[in-house]
């Protein structure tokens, strides 16, 4: 018995070691890249021989102009996503404790939101976003990604607010709470789990996209992260010495996000997969 206890020990961790290098060889490869001249980028790609040149970051931020890409980005990020976890959290409130055809009806709804790509409606999408003169704006995009993501906003909400115990507000209405106190002072806080899980899963999704800013934010002002980084691919020719480096800068930001608060996505989900 302790030799097959010992052989299985062995096994799970000769497995995780060889998941992580399965994860890991990608980002060192990225951060190999980044160091590299365009010369050598094809001359020895995959090893560490050759020149490093950390010049390329420095080089890179400059022509990019990437600090105001990283203000774009964080900027539509953040509001984006808390304004979709605020309306999600109390849309979610009356579809979670009514019930009826009505309530049914509109989960329904918003389910059914998650099944519409917005690629389908680009054209409406601008020709409307034009009549409001929100083309070339935060707010436009904002707004777009706040519509967007809510459908998935409401319907984890929905899910985390009907594993919560009745009775917390039925004590709040003996002591003589309303319906608004009772959501904020009491239903709000409980809301934490499934709320970080929410802002790690719309930031990581907003944060990483390329469509929305290139059609909607198609001016160096206005430009996000992801099309800063696309700026250094040529029709005939990329320049790989800075795309690497801008990428690796890119993907920083919600890397160390994600490492400090992953704990907190599998709990949110799974606090509002089992009532009661």
């Amino acid at each position: 018995m302790k030799t097959a206890s010992l052989v299985q020990s062995y096994s799970r961790w000769a497995l995780v070691i060889l998941l992580s290098l399965f994860y890991i060889y990608p980002l060192y490869m990225l951060v190999v890249f980044s160091l590299k001249s365009n010369e050598n980028m094809f001359s020895s790609a995959f090893g560490l021989t050759g020149d490093f040149h950390f010049s390329n970051y420095v080089e890179a931020w400059t022509a990019s102009n990437f600090e105001r890409a990283l203000f774009n980005s964080g900027l539509i990020s953040i509001i984006s996503v808390v304004v979709m976890i605020l309306l999600g959290a109390m849309a979610s409130y009356p579809l979670a404790r009514r019930q009826g055809k009505l309530s049914t009806f509109l989960n329904l709804f918003f389910v059914a939101g998650l099944i519409v790509p917005m690629q389908l409606n680009l054209i409406p999408l601008f020709k409307m976003m034009s009549s409001l003169n929100l083309n070339h704006s935060h707010l436009g995009v904002i707004l777009l990604y706040i519509s967007f993501g809510l459908p998935l906003t409401i319907f984890l909400f929905t899910g985390f607010m009907r594993s919560l115990p009745l009775e917390l507000e039925e004590a709040a209405q003996i002591d003589g709470s309303s319906r608004t106190g009772i959501f904020f002072r009491i239903l709000l806080p409980l809301l934490k789990p499934i709320a970080t899980s929410v802002f790690i899963l719309q930031f990581l999704t907003i944060w990483n996209d390329f469509f929305l800013p290139v059609v909607f934010l198609n001016t160096d002002k206005l430009q996000t992260v992801q099309v800063a980084v696309y700026s250094f691919a040529g029709r005939y020719d990329n320049d790989w010495s800075h795309m690497f480096p801008m990428i690796v800068i890119s993907i920083a930001p919600v890397m160390l996000l994600y490492i400090f608060l992953q704990r907190f996505i599998i709990a949110g989900i799974m606090s509002g997969a089992v009532k009661g």
